[in-house]
C-alpha cells in the first residue's frame, strides 16, 4: 500500500473508532479550579406597526465574570459566580438608560450556584442583592447534556421553559425545545464538539390572548473534558412576537405590532484577563 493510500487507511479508522467510543458529556469542573469567562452579547430588536415607520434598536454587552469551583460531589458542584465588569452601550436612549441599571446592578456582585452534571444550573445563595431578572434566568437554565453515554453521531433533546417577560423579553410564556448532537472528539476525546438547533414555541394560551410567539435558536458548544467546564459557547436566537390591543369589549383596539429579535451570543473561557 502507497503512502497516501495508508494515512487514508489511518484516518478512516479513527473516524470509525470516534464513531464507536461511547462517553459521559457531563460538566464536572474540579475544586479550586477558577474559570474566567467573556460573555459578548448583541440583541437587535425592531418594532413595528402597519402605516408606521419601523423601531429599530441595537444593544451590546460585554462581560467579564469568574466560576469559583468552590466544593464538589457526584451530583453537583457548588460554584461561586463573580460578575468582574459590564459594559452595555445601545443605539436606544430608553435601552441606554437600562444598560446602565444593568451595570449598577451586575458589576463586583457575586451569588452561589449549583452545578449539575447535566449543565442545569440553580441559585444557591445570593451573597451580594442580584436582580430578579438574573435570579429568573439561571433557574431555568435547561439541561444541555444526555442522561445516557453517547457517542460521535449521537442526537438527544432538551426543553426550557421561557417566563412571560424574562430577560429574553418574551410578551407571553414559551418553551424552547432543542436538539443537541455530538458532532465530533479531538483525538484522544478531551475535547468534545455539540451543536444545537431548536424552536420557540408559544405555551398553550386562551383564545383571548393579546399575543403570539415563535422564533428559533442554533449554537454550538466546545466541551473541555478534562477540565469539566466549557471552552466556548455560540447560539443565535431569532423571536418573532404580536401584540394586539383590545377595547373593553374586547375588540382590538389598534392595527397589531410586529416584534422582531435577534439575540447573538459567544462566551469563551481564557485563562487570564486580556
Amino acid at each position: 500500500m502507497s503512502r497516501s493510500g495508508l494515512s487514508v487507511a489511518l484516518l478512516v479508522l479513527m473516524a470509525v473508532n470516534a464513531r464507536a467510543q461511547r462517553l459521559q458529556l457531563e460538566l464536572r469542573p474540579k475544586v479550586g479550579d477558577t474559570v474566567r469567562m467573556r460573555l459578548d452579547q448583541v440583541t437587535e430588536t425592531s418594532g413595528s406597526r402597519k402605516g408606521a415607520a419601523p423601531k429599530v434598536s441595537v444593544t451590546t454587552m460585554r462581560m467579564f465574570s469568574r466560576a469559583i469551583v468552590e466544593s464538589t460531589d457526584q451530583a453537583t458542584a457548588l460554584i461561586l459566580a463573580v460578575t468582574d465588569s459590564v459594559d452595555v452601550t445601545s443605539t436606544d436612549e430608553h435601552a441606554r438608560a437600562l444598560g446602565r441599571e444593568v451595570v449598577r446592578q451586575l458589576e463586583g456582585r457575586s451569588m452561589r450556584l449549583r452545578l449539575s452534571p447535566d449543565g442545569t444550573v440553580g441559585v444557591v445563595q445570593k451573597t451580594l442583592e442580584v436582580p430578579k431578572e438574573v435570579s429568573d434566568l439561571v433557574s431555568v437554565m435547561p439541561a444541555s447534556f444526555p442522561r445516557d453515554s453517547v457517542s460521535v453521531g449521537d442526537s438527544w433533546t432538551r426543553e426550557m421553559p421561557i417566563a412571560r417577560g424574562s430577560s429574553l423579553g418574551a410578551p407571553v410564556g414559551g418553551i424552547v425545545r432543542a436538539n443537541f448532537h455530538l458532532d465530533s472528539l479531538s483525538r484522544g476525546g478531551d475535547v468534545a464538539y455539540v451543536s444545537m438547533q431548536g424552536t420557540l414555541e408559544q405555551k398553550p394560551a386562551p383564545a383571548t390572548s393579546e399575543a403570539t410567539l415563535s422564533g428559533s435558536v442554533n449554537g454550538s458548544m466546545v466541551v473541555n473534558r478534562r477540565r469539566g467546564w466549557l471552552s466556548e459557547s455560540r447560539f443565535l436566537v431569532q423571536m418573532r412576537s404580536t401584540v394586539t390591543g383590545k377595547t373593553a369589549a374586547g375588540a382590538p383596539s389598534v392595527s397589531p405590532m410586529q416584534f422582531r429579535m435577534k439575540i447573538t451570543q459567544h462566551m469563551r473561557v481564557f485563562d487570564k484577563r486580556p
